[in-house]
C-alpha cells in the first residue's frame, strides 16, 4: 500500500508503469482548448499518456476548442459540452454520467473550472479527483472563492506546475501536505525544433531589409502581463540602440477595456509606432520566438511560463522579471532582474543577445535534464497511478523510492 508521499514529482521520474497490463483510463476535464498554456499541456500530455498505453479522454465544458486537430488520429477521445450557466447543472449530470460509462479510474481537472465541475460532478462515486493549479499569488473572485470554499475537500490531491503555485494553493485550498504535489511543464523537444524551421522566413518578412535586433513578448495584455513595464523596457533600449525591435505575441492593442487603453496610451506617448508588432494569439508562437534574439517576460504572476520553456527549448534567450519559479528555471542568475525596472531588464535583455550562444546552450541541456515531454508526462503517470491504485483490483504501489523518485508498480490481476 501507498505507505510515503512524492515529495516533488517534478525531479526524475523517468520510468512508467512497469507492468504493460496496467491500464489507467484519465479522464481530463478543462474549460476548453483555446490557444493557451494550460491547453498546450494538455494536449501534450493527453498523446504522450495514450502512447505509453492509457486510455484518455478530454471533456470540455465549452465549444471553443481550436486545439482540436491537434489531437486528431492521435486516439485521445474528446467530448465537447457548452455549459450556459456559470455552474450549469445540465453539463454537471452529463459529465457525472460520461465518467461513469466510460469508466474513468481517475479525473484530472483543470484551471477554476475543471476544478469545480470535477469536484461537484463525481462527487460520491468514488473515483479519485486531481485538482490543478497553474498558477501563482493571483486574486480570486468572490465567487470564485465561494465555488473553492462550499467544495473543499472534495478533492483527492491537487498537481501544481510551480512550486510557487503549490504553496499558494496549499493555503487557497487547505490540502494536506501528502496529497499535494509539483509536476513541472515539459515540452516535446522535436516537434519545437520543427516548429522552429519558419523563423527565419519569418524574421525576414516581419522588418524587411533592416539589420535590426528582436526582443519578443509572448501573452495577452492583461494586468498580469505587465505590458506597461514591457513597454517602457522597449523605449529604453531602443533609445540605446535604435536597431531594437519588439514583437508582441498573443494580442492587438486595442480599446476594449481599462488596461488595454492605458496599454495603447503608453504605446503613443512613447512613439513606438514604428518599432513595435502586434499579433493575435497563433499555433505557430514558437516560431516567432525562435526568429527573435531575446524572448522577455514581464509578468507579474503565472505558474510554469510555457513561453520561457518554449524559448529555452529552440535556442532564444530569455530575461525575466522575478516571480513563481522562474530562478528554478532560468539557468544564468543574471536573467532574472530582482526589481521591476526597465532599465534592469534593459540590462538583462541587451546581455541575453550580447552572450547568446552560451545562454542558448544552458537553456537547452536546462530543458533536457528537467523538462521534457518525456519527463513530466512520467511524473503526471506516476501520480495518477499513486491514486488510481486505491481503486483498481489487484494493483498496488509496492514502492515509492523518495530518494531517486521512481515508484514500481505490480499487478496481481486485471481490473475488476
Amino acid at each position: 500500500m501507498v505507505a510515503a508521499r512524492i515529495p516533488d514529482v517534478a525531479r526524475a521520474l523517468d520510468e512508467s508503469l512497469k507492468d504493460p497490463e496496467v491500464i489507467l483510463r484519465i479522464l481530463h476535464v478543462i474549460s476548453g482548448l483555446a490557444i493557451g498554456g494550460a491547453e498546450r499541456q494538455l494536449v501534450i500530455l493527453s498523446r504522450n499518456l495514450l502512447r505509453r498505453g492509457h486510455q484518455v479522454l478530454i471533456y470540455t465544458l465549452n465549444d471553443l476548442v481550436p486545439r482540436l486537430p491537434e489531437l486528431q488520429r492521435s486516439g485521445v477521445e474528446v467530448v465537447v459540452d457548452q455549459k450556459r450557466l456559470r455552474l450549469d447543472p445540465l453539463v454537471i449530470a452529463r459529465l457525472r454520467r460520461t465518467a461513469r460509462s466510460w469508466g474513468a479510474e481517475v479525473v484530472h481537472g483543470w484551471l477554476y473550472d475543471g476544478n469545480v465541475y470535477t469536484r461537484i460532478a463525481l462527487r460520491g462515486l468514488g473515483i479519485p479527483v486531481i485538482n490543478s493549479e497553474r498558477s501563482d499569488n493571483y486574486r480570486l473572485s468572490h465567487a470564485q472563492r465561494s465555488g473553492y470554499a462550499l467544495t473543499r475537500g472534495w478533492e483527492t490531491a491537487l498537481v501544481a506546475n510551480s512550486h510557487a503555485g503549490l504553496a499558494f494553493a496549499s493555503r487557497l485550498h487547505r490540502i494536506p501536505a501528502d496529497r499535494a504535489h509539483v509536476v513541472w511543464n515539459g515540452i516535446d523537444l522535436a516537434t519545437a525544433d520543427l516548429e522552429a524551421v519558419a523563423a527565419p522566413a519569418l524574421r525576414a518578412a516581419l522588418w524587411p531589409g533592416q539589420e535590426i535586433f528582436i526582443a519578443c513578448l509572448v501573452g495577452s495584455i492583461t494586468p498580469p502581463k505587465d505590458h506597461l513595464l514591457a513597454l517602457d523596457t522597449a523605449a529604453v533600449l531602443h533609445k540605446r540602440d535604435p536597431r531594437w525591435r519588439f514583437l508582441f505575441v498573443g494580442d492587438q492593442l486595442r480599446d476594449t477595456g481599462a488596461y488595454q487603453e492605458a496599454v495603447q496610451a503608453r504605446f503613443h506617448e512613447l512613439q513606438l509606432e514604428n518599432v513595435c508588432r502586434f499579433t493575435n494569439e497563433r499555433p505557430d508562437a514558437v516560431a516567432h520566438i525562435a526568429a527573435s534574439d531575446v524572448l522577455f517576460s514581464t509578468s507579474l504572476f503565472e505558474g510554469f511560463p510555457n513561453v520561457v520553456l518554449e524559448a529555452m527549448a529552440c535556442g532564444t534567450p530569455v530575461a525575466s522579471t522575478e516571480y513563481s519559479d522562474i530562478r528554478r528555471i532560468l539557468p544564468l542568475p543574471w536573467q532574472v532582474v530582482h526589481q521591476r525596472s526597465p532599465e534592469l531588464l534593459a540590462d538583462a535583455i541587451q546581455r541575453a543577445a550580447c552572450e547568446r550562444g552560451s545562454v542558448a546552450k544552458a537553456q537547452r541541456a536546462w530543458v533536457e535534464r528537467h523538462a521534457t515531454a518525456e519527463r513530466s508526462v512520467a511524473a503526471m503517470e506516476a501520480v495518477y497511478a499513486l491514486y488510481a491504485t486505491r481503486n483498481l483490483t489487484g494493483l498496488e504501489v509496492t514502492r515509492i523510492d523518495a530518494a531517486n523518485t521512481k515508484m514500481i508498480v505490480s499487478s496481481k490481476a486485471r481490473h475488476a
